[in-house]
């Protein structure tokens, strides 16, 4: 088995490089051509990738499943592949006789950047010096800003952006395009997409040169039993986030596996329990629109019964301040 600290070793190279703007993409434009991007293109895409997924799986590789809009437990558990994801999410239909995953390939870029911080946060970390546990807290912003805009669950956030915010199109290097002009590029293919693929490499840059000592405080804490469910948005602020700069900002607690947690800049410092975490799965449901997920039946059944409470007594609020503050 691949030593996880050695993994991200090798890796510490290209997260260099991606903090100067370099991407490391599978065609150049010298053999690219259309035939072969319709070849290649993927239709099943992950908003919340299968690396991360992985670390919540049950000891046979399978997970059950909250369907929250039909508010039932699906009968069939699944695995990694068969969940979290959206057919053709980042394709464009350019007419031709399928989609092309276009789009997929570019956020791609970063998935090859990430699995080997999250797989050493995941391992040991007594052996970490601190200058890499620095940088993991580091990266952790960076996957945090990853999911977010390829989220579902800001879907509507860029769309309000996109339909009512000013945007500013220039072509040629200096010509600026008309307010008509504008509405008749939002009409091509795939430039909605590529609007929001910009948007978010310029808030992952903005992660990617984040001084690491910034981060407070954050920690690790590892619970002696699988506890701890994975959502479509997983991580919780004590407010609700709003933009990436709200992201990489406010305290945070991320979910590593389905039994360790992350603290970023948390106030709080009385020990976590069983009840915690409940109270933490319960606001990831709150928060998620479509699945949440938990290598434990008994693990999720508890969430459910939390979220139900707090829908019912209005007390998200009062969890969030208990998970966040003493």
């Amino acid at each position: 088995m691949n030593d996880p600290l050695a993994e991200y070793e090798r890796l510490r190279e290209k997260l260099k490089r991606a903090s100067e703007g370099t991407f490391v993409i599978k065609d150049t434009s010298a053999n690219y051509s259309v035939e072969k991007a319709v070849q290649q293109s993927s239709s099943k895409h992950h908003y919340l990738p299968r690396y991360y997924i992985d670390g919540f799986l049950a000891s046979d590789g399978l997970m059950d499943i909250y369907d929250k809009e039909r508010d039932t437990i699906k009968n069939a558990r699944k695995g990694s592949g068969g969940v979290f994801f959206e057919m053709d999410r980042n394709s464009t239909d350019f007419g031709l006789r399928k989609p092309i995953s276009l789009f997929e390939e570019a956020y791609g870029t970063i998935d090859n950047l990430l699995p080997a911080a999250i797989r050493l946060l995941r391992s040991d970390t007594i052996g970490i010096s601190n200058e890499i546990f620095l940088e993991l807290m580091a990266n952790i912003n960076v996957f945090m800003i990853d999911l977010f805009w390829r989220n579902i669950n800001t879907d509507q956030l860029f769309d309000d952006m996109y339909n009512h915010g000013q945007m500013t199109i220039t072509v040629s290097g200096t010509r600026v395009l008309s307010d008509s002009e504008t509405d008749d590029m939002k009409q091509v293919p795939g430039f909605k997409q590529l609007a929001r693929l910009q948007i978010f490499m310029t808030a992952m840059k903005e992660a990617l040169n984040q001084d690491p000592n910034g981060i407070i405080n954050g920690n690790l804490v590892e619970f002696p039993s699988e506890q701890i469910c994975i959502g479509d948005m997983p991580f919780v602020f004590p407010v609700m986030a709003k933009s990436h700069i709200a992201v990489l900002q406010l305290p945070a607690i991320v979910p590593i596996s389905k039994s360790k947690l992350y603290f970023r800049n948390v106030e709080r410092k009385a020990v976590y329990h069983f009840s915690d975490t409940c109270m933490f799965n319960a606001l990831v449901i709150e928060q998620s629109s479509k699945l949440i997920c938990s290598a434990n039946s008994t693990i999720l059944n508890a969430a459910i019964d939390y979220y139900r409470f707090a829908k019912e007594h209005n007390c998200f609020d009062l969890y969030r301040s208990k998970l966040f503050f003493d």
